[in-house]
């Protein structure tokens, strides 16, 4: 049987480097003539490559995933679906044990007593992330921002996005500009704070063209877009000439109601939503939207955790993610007043 020895004494290496060749060590700095002769003088040998079968340092980890959405309510919002499903895919790879938990559950704080790591999707109250510190300091939040940076997030840069969707409004030539979103709480209550409405208010107010008329919030469901539009419509007798919905479901709903009320998408209305959600660019017309990267939060909240899982000590990190205007047939150019 050849071996490793065989080849580098044809080769006149040493042992350790026909190895480090071999098993393709990126951080192995020899000239590539170097490689090729090793490689050839295995083949010539007829050297066969053992596959050895390492044991796999995840295979015992439990990592838990907790999604702040009932498992019904998750079906009809693919952001946080997508999340889900981006840090599942990750992990799986890992081939760590995952358990999928949702806030609705029963005594589903039971089910994480001993989990080496913990994945939260959504907005979570303070008494609940004090929970989650106590059964692991190995833990990632996705989609919600802390005031402090005592534990890992991941979130979108929505800050620039909401600049990006409203620059390209006003360079249309838009001045009436409305919003339509959602308004989200944690278990206890708490009201989380929106940073779309915040960047849509600051902009507009630096710009001189905010209407508190054409702003509400309800939830972030295409039935809420729906009436929202409708409420938008009928309270106001000179309307926006462009709308931001905070979401995707939400800018769905508003075209369906203003459609029904006549008003021609985009001739008489441009509308942006956010999260290029599946299926957004076969609506009528298709939807310009803000690409929210949901499947790669929840990868990058499994990468981070990940590194985590073999660190002694954990160093808490605030992650941004940057998104991108998606230009489609929703909106364009203010007419003339």
């Amino acid at each position: 049987m050849v071996t490793l020895k065989d080849i580098a004494k044809k080769a006149g290496v040493s042992t350790a480097a026909v190895s480090r060749i071999l098993n393709y060590d990126p951080t192995l700095n020899v000239p590539e003539s170097t490689k090729n002769n090793v490689f050839n003088e295995a083949r010539n040998l007829g050297y066969i490559k053992k596959n050895v079968k390492r044991r796999n340092s995840y295979e015992n980890t439990k990592v838990g995933i907790i999604q702040w959405y009932t498992i019904d309510r998750e079906l009809t919002d693919p952001f946080y679906l997508s999340i889900r499903i981006g840090a599942e895919n990750y992990l799986s790879k890992m081939n760590v044990q995952i358990y999928r938990i949702f806030r609705d559950d029963n005594n589903y704080f039971n089910k994480i007593q001993d989990l080496d790591g913990i994945i939260c999707i959504g907005k979570f109250s303070k008494q609940e992330i004090a929970d989650f510190r106590k059964i692991s300091d190995r833990i990632v939040f996705i989609d919600m921002l802390l005031p402090k940076i005592y534990v890992s997030s991941i979130i979108m840069d929505i800050e620039n996005a909401m600049k990006d969707a409203l620059d390209y409004l006003t360079a249309l030539g838009h001045k009436r500009i409305g919003y339509l979103g959602g308004k989200e709480y944690t278990s206890d209550n708490a009201y989380y704070p929106d940073k779309r409405i915040v960047g849509f208010k600051q902009y507009c107010q630096n710009a001189n063209i905010y209407n508190e008329k054409y702003v509400i919030e309800e939830k972030f469901t295409i039935e809420s877009g729906y009436a929202m539009m409708h409420t938008l419509i009928t309270s106001n007798k000179k309307l926006p000439t462009a709308i931001f919905c905070a979401n995707d479901l939400i800018a769905q709903g508003a075209m369906r109601a203003a459609s029904e009320k006549g008003i021609s998408i985009p001739d008489d209305l441009s509308i942006i939503g956010f999260n290029n959600d599946q299926g957004t660019a076969f609506t009528n017309p298709p939807l310009t939207t803000i690409n929210a990267p949901s499947n790669k939060l929840g990868e990058f909240g499994a990468m981070l955790l990940s590194i985590y899982l073999n660190e002694k000590k954990i160093h808490p990190v605030n992650v941004v993610v940057p998104c991108e205007l998606v230009i489609r047939g929703s909106c364009s150019p203010a007419k003339p007043e």
